[in-house]
């Protein structure tokens, strides 16, 4: 009976495949509320029509932000 045992293998394929797809969606969805969070609190602290220099983790960014609430965060090499 080939057929089963390819059968069963197909099965099993495809309950590992489902069950790592669940797990990045959660792991993906999880991430995505962490952006959100940050992103809204980014926004609530910076206020409008701003452009400075941060330095995060020995690494420097351009933070800019204009007056509808929208910013950028650009990576820098050297000040």
């Amino acid at each position: 009976m080939p057929n089963v045992s390819l059968d069963i293998e197909r099965r099993v394929a495809i309950s590992l495949a489902v069950g790592r797809y669940l797990r990045s969606a959660e792991r993906f969805n999880e991430a995505s509320r962490d952006f959100t969070g940050a992103c809204k609190s980014l926004r609530k602290h910076l206020g409008s029509g701003q452009r400075f220099v941060v330095q995060v983790d020995f690494k420097h960014y351009i933070v800019t932000s204009d007056r509808d609430g929208n910013f950028d965060v650009e990576a820098i090499t050297s000040l």
